[in-house]
């Protein structure tokens, strides 16, 4: 089972993206996922469906191995982080993965949901 990635626009009352990213298997890099620059001002990692930890690494620019901000999923539970003022980003990258050290790789047993919420 693959991946399935949308992103909804709230552009009518306000310029928000919700990025929802369900089914992810491995430690794929998710590259440009609002296809613009943005802030970044809430991420969840949903990992209900896994009964491993798993890290949630996202990444700003064209680098996509050393993350910026790290959120550690914990097996079976939803972990999120709130940003009050925001992350600007150029480019929006992010992937999941077994470990949470920034350059970490390792895929995982189950499937996790990533749901991020940028302008």
């Amino acid at each position: 089972m693959a991946a399935s990635l949308t992103i909804t626009g709230f552009h009518d009352s306000i310029d928000y993206k919700v990025v929802n990213c369900t089914s992810i298997e491995d430690a794929t890099v998710f590259v440009n996922v609002t296809e613009s620059a943005g802030t970044l001002y809430a991420a969840y990692i949903n990992s209900a469906n896994c009964n491993a930890n798993v890290s949630l690494h996202i990444l700003d620019g064209k680098d996509q191995s050393n993350s910026e901000i790290i959120i550690k999923g914990v097996a079976t539970e939803i972990r999120s982080l709130q940003i009050p003022k925001g992350f600007a980003f150029d480019m929006l990258n992010f992937r999941v993965s077994a470990n949470s050290a920034e350059d970490d790789t390792t895929d995982f047993a189950g499937t996790v949901s990533v749901t991020l919420i940028c302008s």
